[in-house]
């Protein structure tokens, strides 16, 4: 239902752009495009700002040797607001706890049009078992 939808169009490349920087190593303020607000609720138990985020990737306390998302769910709430919603499975890269290993994670991305661009302003994770 959202393949009309441009703004979700836009924010579901936005982040597979995202995804894929990650996965390269090369993650960044500018390949994020996290917003003045953005925080996260991380699968470790904590609530991180976007700032603070950006410092544990570039200090490679947390790495991704794959990302794959299944989106269960994208619209638009409003002409502001894009929700994400989905399963993902991580495998966290070399350094990072778990390393190697997939863990499978239930998330939600909200997407906020600020300045006149999308910006990724929340985001929630958490680890689910295998079924």
């Amino acid at each position: 239902p959202w393949a009309d939808d441009e703004a979700v169009q836009a924010v579901l490349e936005q982040r597979r752009a995202g995804i894929e920087a990650m996965i390269a190593g090369r993650m960044s303020a500018e390949t994020e495009r996290y917003s003045s607000t953005f925080v996260a609720n991380t699968p470790a138990g904590g609530v991180v700002p976007g700032d603070r985020l950006l410092a544990l990737f570039a200090s490679s306390s947390i790495s991704y040797a794959d990302v794959q998302q299944t989106i269960e769910y994208a619209g638009s709430h409003g002409p502001d607001i894009v929700v994400l919603m989905g399963e993902e499975v991580v495998v966290p890269g070399a350094g990072s706890p778990n390393a190697g290993e997939p863990i499978r994670r239930r998330f939600t991305d909200v997407f906020r049009r600020e300045n006149g661009e999308w910006r990724h302003d929340l985001r929630h994770a958490n680890v689910i078992g295998d079924e």
